[in-house]
């Protein structure tokens, strides 16, 4: 039975050649497809072309939508197009990029052969846009502020530093959204926010990174309760966005997203998951030093940050 005919491109990931019927397999975006490409149904020139087709190479093909013997669905060729040609190999794959610096130097590639990769990127769009919607939807008012600034404010951060030369003056790139924020609330604009890069010359980890996205909200005549609220709707709306429950995979773990989200204080996180009073100067030090926690010639707040975050943090999902 003749199906539906369609138009669609895509980059071919499986080649399979039988000698006179080919099986491609292309994928873009949205998915991946099957082709069947037969030398009667395509005629001689796009039998040819097909010839030269290489993994990696993007087609567009002609044909009717139909299922094949084992129930796939199956484009049926009727015309091809070369649309862009690959000059080099894949990775392999069955294995994609496994090299984590080629990873991270060749995006593209990363992104064409690395399974799990694309939907991420495409998941983060979603959730950008779910912040500012949320965000838009309560009446806050989306600012861009400088990225050079003449001072280095609103966190403890070192700077990358950078020469004006029309001025003749140094300049910051930003290492925090703050200032320029509450100079707009100062000014009237009792709901502002910016979601936008900022920059801290310092080290590179899995939890650092020199340039990150970074999202501050101020409101005017609201209070700490009044931005827990703001901050479950964020992450909510953001989740849901997504539509894949409340109960999200976190390595081996899992994270519980479901509203409404617990409200503790601070001591009373410690207390739990430390077992010591919080505000017990000594035995929050005798803490540390059994973590290993550097505690010669500190604050105790800065100790016992250290504590919370060694012993508290990953425990709150």
């Amino acid at each position: 039975m003749q199906g539906p005919r369609v138009r669609a491109t895509g980059r071919i990931v499986l080649l399979r050649d039988t000698g006179k019927l080919k099986f491609i397999d292309i994928r873009d975006q949205t998915g991946q497809i099957q082709l069947f490409v037969g030398k009667k149904q395509v005629g001689d020139e796009a039998w040819a072309l097909s010839d030269s087709f290489d993994l990696g190479d993007i087609i567009g093909v002609d044909g009717s939508l139909r299922r094949t013997k084992t129930g796939e669905i199956t484009i049926f060729a009727e015309n091809l197009h070369i649309m862009c040609k690959s000059v080099a190999p894949p990775p392999e794959k069955h294995h994609g990029l496994t090299d984590p610096e080629l990873r991270q130097r060749m995006r593209y590639l990363d992104l064409t052969y690395t399974d799990g990769v694309l939907p991420r990127f495409l998941d983060r769009t979603k959730i950008v846009k779910s912040v500012r919607d949320t965000l838009n939807a309560q009446d806050f008012c989306e600012i861009e502020g400088p990225t050079l600034h003449s001072i280095a404010g609103g966190a403890a951060a070192r700077p990358f530093v950078t020469h004006h030369n029309a001025l003749n003056i140094q300049l910051f790139l930003r290492i925090a959204l703050e200032l320029h924020l509450k100079r707009l609330l100062v000014g009237g604009i009792e709901r502002v926010y910016e979601l936008g890069r900022v920059y801290r010359n310092e080290g590179i980890s899995p939890r650092h990174n020199p340039e990150f996205t970074m999202l501050e909200v101020y409101q005017a005549f609201g209070d700490y309760e009044t931005m827990m609220t703001l901050t479950e709707a964020i992450i909510v709306n953001a989740i849901q966005v997504l539509g894949r429950g409340f109960v999200l995979p976190w390595g081996d773990d899992t994270i519980d997203f479901t509203p409404p989200f617990q409200r503790k204080t601070y001591d009373e996180l410690f207390a739990e998951h430390c077992q010591v009073d919080p505000t017990d100067v000594a035995a929050i030090a005798g803490l540390a030093q059994k973590l290993d926690i550097e505690t010669a010639n500190r604050h105790p707040d800065v100790i016992k940050s250290d504590v919370f975050e060694a012993r508290v943090e990953d425990a709150l999902a």
